[in-house]
């Protein structure tokens, strides 16, 4: 009794095995043969190998263009699109994953989240933050600025003793710990600015605002 497929047999298998969209045409010779099929949805014939339809537990979509269809509704259903908190960029993620961020933050890649852990990115990013990191809103001030700044003072350039260098809050307002608000300096020069007889100017001078009267 002969093996072989009948064209009925072959025809019948290549409907049902590529999900009743694709048409057998020519080529069947052997089980290792190369066939030509057309697609009944997009009207396109390809050449696909018979390995590809010939079971019915492999069942599936073989036309190239099914294919990226199937792989964009994959990409639909699995896939939705959030910002990178640091960058702004749109970019897709896994909706699985999602639930996977703690702080709500998403990144669009590793560097822009350690960039974010950084003590001086800004408060928005506080609740990334380890506590042994300290938060920027809170009394680790001091430790930011010194990361930041040399150890010396802006003003006059004493650096002697760093441990007596005290850092200024520019704006005067201890609440905004920015890195850009903090300066450091001498406990002489803070003190000119402290008592209101100094002001400030471009990080690098102190201007006597009774001179200036």
């Amino acid at each position: 009794m002969s093996n072989k497929l009948t064209l009925e047999q072959i025809k019948e298998k290549v409907f049902k095995n590529t999900l009743e969209t694709c048409d057998y045409i020519s080529g069947y010779k052997t089980v290792d043969s190369t066939i030509k099929l057309k697609c009944r949805k997009h009207n396109y014939e390809f050449e696909t190998k018979w390995e590809n339809v010939k079971r019915s537990t492999r069942a599936h979509h073989v036309c190239p263009f099914c294919i990226q269809e199937d792989k964009e509704k994959i990409k639909k259903d699995n896939y939705t699109e959030v910002e990178c908190a640091y960058c702004h960029k749109k970019f897709l993620k896994l909706k699985s994953r999602l639930k996977n961020s703690k702080s709500g933050l998403y990144f669009c890649c590793r560097e822009h989240k350690d960039l974010a852990q950084k003590l001086d990115s800004g408060k928005e990013f506080n609740i990334l933050r380890p506590d042994h990191y300290g938060k920027i809103s809170e009394n680790k001030y001091r430790e930011n600025a010194f990361r930041k700044y040399e150890h010396k003072c802006a003003i006059c350039g004493y650096n002697e003793e760093p441990k007596i260098l005290q850092v200024h809050h520019i704006d005067e307002n201890r609440q905004n710990n920015n890195i850009d608000n903090l300066i450091v300096l001498c406990p002489n020069c803070h003190a000119k600015i402290t008592y209101g007889n100094y002001i400030l100017k471009d990080r690098k001078f102190l201007i006597n605002q009774n001179e200036q009267n």
